[in-house]
Order: structure tokens, then sequence, then C-alpha cells
């Protein structure tokens, strides 16, 4: 059998203090990490996405560097690739993060157990989505493992719902809140209820920007529900993402191991 026939395991790293975690490698994993070692650091854009980063107090090891990927668009087309691929059984449209840096987290080998047995198509057969959040969040959430419902507790403190979508304070009658949400849509995910900017200097340069941050993740088919949009503020009639309608861009789930991270997901603009 081919390389790109196996399943493979990489090198090993832990999500938090005590906690091993290996690293499986699909088929269409491989083709990434090749992928990526072509393009990783290359671009200055993508240098100063992990200044900010490295100033986020993250432990090393829950980074897989071989997968790092820049979105920008230099580095999206010197690549050559298209905008839009199919991800997932049953595929789901999955639209490039443009403008973005990913920088890879380990995949958790428990998280990727297909519930008969076999590794080897789960990571290619979940669907892809995002998660956008705030920058102080992200350590939280990663030295956690994983994405958290409102109220369950995270490496210092109790996860809160935020303003600016549904919340036990605004609501439709009979939403559940208490869900995590997640989107097949970058722009929504990037809305700032989510993923409010945050104003950084980089020490390199003086530089200012405007910084936004998000997740990238892996959901189980079948463990999500498909809903409307939750924000506040969308007018009717206007369309937030070109691929995915304002009546399918939330997906919203109970069950916080069928969402599997994998990409820290960086985004900067010059403050004017």
């Amino acid at each position: 059998m081919s390389e790109l026939g196996r399943s493979y395991y990489g090198r090993t790293g832990r999500g938090h203090p005590g906690t091993r975690r290996d690293t499986i490698f699909t088929p269409g994993l491989v083709r990434e990490v090749r992928r990526a070692k072509l393009n990783r650091f290359k671009c200055e854009y993508q240098r100063r996405c992990a200044r900010f980063r490295d100033e986020l107090g993250l432990q090393d090891d829950l980074f897989f560097p071989e997968r790092d990927m820049c979105y920008c668009p230099s580095c999206h087309e010197k690549r050559g690739d298209i905008e839009i691929y199919q991800r997932g059984n049953p595929p789901k449209p999955y639209v490039l993060p443009l403008g973005w840096s990913r920088f890879a987290l380990q995949v958790p080998l428990p998280q990727v157990m297909l519930p008969r047995g076999g590794t080897v198509a789960a990571f290619d057969s979940w669907q892809m989505c995002f998660h956008g959040t705030l920058k102080d969040n992200v350590k939280p959430i990663l030295e956690t493992g994983g994405l958290r419902r409102p109220g369950d507790d995270i490496s210092g403190g109790t996860l809160s719902q935020r303003n600016g979508h549904f919340n036990e304070e605004w609501k439709p009658e009979g939403f559940d809140t208490l869900q995590v949400f997640v989107s097949p849509s970058i722009r929504y995910s990037s809305k700032d209820a989510y993923s409010s900017p945050y104003t950084w200097r980089d020490r390199a340069t003086g530089q200012k920007y405007r910084v936004r941050s998000a997740f990238q993740a892996r959901i189980r088919p079948g463990s999500y529900s498909i809903g409307p949009t939750t924000l506040h503020h969308v007018r009717r009639g206007d369309r937030i993402d070109p691929i995915y309608g304002n009546d399918e861009i939330e997906w919203s789930t109970k069950h916080v191991d069928a969402i599997m991270l994998y990409g820290l997901l960086i985004k900067m603009e010059p403050c004017s």
C-alpha cells in the first residue's frame, strides 16, 4: 500500500499539562503537510501573525508546525489554490479562510475514533467549520482541551454568553443557548459578536494592527443542528456569505467531543 493509503501517527504532544495526545495522519492530512512545508513562514504576513501568536503565552506542544498555512492573497495565489472545496461525508462546501494565517494544532487521537472502530477516515469524513473567539479566550480554550458550552468551566473561569447574539436574556422562546455554536463560514465566524478585533502593536516594527482570532475545526456529521443566524443586527435581505444562506449559517451541538480543533486562525489589518 502506498504511503497515502495508510493511516499515519505523528509525533505526540500535550493538549494541557498531564495529557498525552497522538496525531493521526490520513491521506488528506498528508497532502496538507506536504503543501504546508513548501509555504511555512516564507511570508511576512505569516511571520507577523506568528509574532502575535507567540505573545499569547501558548505551549509549543499544542501546535503542529508542519501543517501551518498562510491564506493571505499572495500565498494563496502562489499555491494556485481554488477557493471552494468539498469536505466531509456527506460533502459540504469548504471555503478557504482567505486573509487569515493558520497555526495548526495537534489533533488528539481519541477524538477521531470512528463509532464502530477504526481511525483512517475519521479526519477526512468530518465536515469543516469555524469558531470565532476573543484573543483572551484562545489560551483558556486550548488549555481546557476544546470548545465548551456556556456555563462550562474553562481554564481561569466559567464560559459566559456574550452580547450581540442570542443569549438567555434575548432569544426566541424555546431556543437553547447552552450549546456550542460554529459556522461553515469564516465570514460569519469573524463577525464582531464572535471575534471582536483587538488592537496590537508589533514590537518588531512599531506598527499597530487590528487582530481577529478564530479556530478552524472539523465537526462530526450528524452531531449538530443547522440553523439561521443568531446575530442581533442582521437586516432582512442582507446575505452574510455568498455560499451559505443566512438560514443555514449557524451550526449548533451539545456534544463538545464532536468538534475537533485543528487550527488557530489569526487575521490582522493595519490600523488607519
